[in-house]
């Protein structure tokens, strides 16, 4: 559901020309230039009253989708009031996280690429300009120090004795469709076991020189001040299991060329001439 994210924070393919409704929107602003504020405050509205409901009487109720790093800022305005809680994580074991969950432990990042560039780039930024107003914690700290990360969070959302609530048992599923599907079914609390565990899979050539590639990038001067630098095992790589890497190395590739040409079939199909892929049938 589209309420936030303009044409100049994402791109989208949708059958209704996003490049249309943003020409649109630009002309509604050039001649109302209140626009922004009523659409941001309907907004609130209608998402408070959505919260409001599905947190059944709590205090607060938490949205936490890891793609609103891209539109981070557009949602503090159309939300002033509030609490944003920043967790960060190594960025290498995010890439690990993603390659064991969702791709039965092959490297690949089609889909993911932009949360670990340009997302974290703006949550960065995001962070850094509204360093009074939220909370920042790390991963990594929370899994080692539960309490006392889960004390900061308690005392950012002024909640009492949020920390005891650290070596409570962890809830099996949200109910939801969404989110870890095997975090929740590995560990029924917080636990600092997996931590680190994320290094292994760095274990051949191909690998080790993604991470040191995604390392030169500028994001790694910022991402040193967090904590987060190469680990000697990748620096120190000595070129070692050249086949597996090699067969990882031609995998991604084929596998990107195979979905560049399914994008291309599905524009074509269901975007650019969705009058005729849904004709009536005589």
């Amino acid at each position: 559901m589209r309420f936030l994210g303009d044409g100049s924070r994402v791109a989208r393919y949708t059958s209704y020309r996003e490049t249309n409704l943003e020409a649109s929107l630009c002309d509604i602003r050039k001649k109302w230039d209140g626009f922004d504020q009523v659409y941001n405050r309907r907004v609130n509205d209608l998402m408070s009253e959505v919260y409001d409901n599905l947190a059944e009487g709590k205090r607060y109720f938490l949205d936490k989708t890891p793609r609103y790093t891209l539109i981070a800022e557009e949602i503090k305005e159309c939300f002033p009031d509030a609490k944003f809680i920043v967790l960060w994580r190594h960025p290498l074991a995010i890439a690990a996280s993603i390659t064991s969950t969702f791709f039965k432990n092959k490297w690949r990042f089609e889909d993911f690429e932009i949360d670990l560039t340009i997302g974290l780039d703006r949550l960065n930024d995001f962070e850094r300009n509204h360093a009074d107003e939220i909370c920042s914690i790390r991963y990594e700290d929370l899994a080692q120090s539960p309490a006392k990360v889960l004390g900061k969070i308690g005392h950012y959302l002024g909640i009492d004795q949020l920390a005891l609530r650290a070596a409570e048992k962890l809830p099996e599923s949200t109910g939801g469709t969404l989110g870890d599907p095997t975090g929740t079914k590995k560990y029924t609390t917080i636990s600092s076991n997996s931590r680190d565990q994320w290094i292994h899979e760095y274990n051949n050539w191909y690998r080790r020189k993604w991470a040191r590639d995604y390392f030169k990038h500028s994001r790694s001067k910022w991402l040193a001040d967090k904590g987060y630098t190469l680990p000697e095992i990748i620096t120190s790589d000595n070129g070692g299991a050249y086949l597996t890497g090699l067969k990882e190395k031609i995998y991604v590739k084929t596998k990107r060329r195979s979905r560049e040409r399914r994008m291309i079939r599905a524009m074509h199909k269901d975007f650019l001439t969705p009058q005729k892929h849904n004709a009536p049938k005589n």
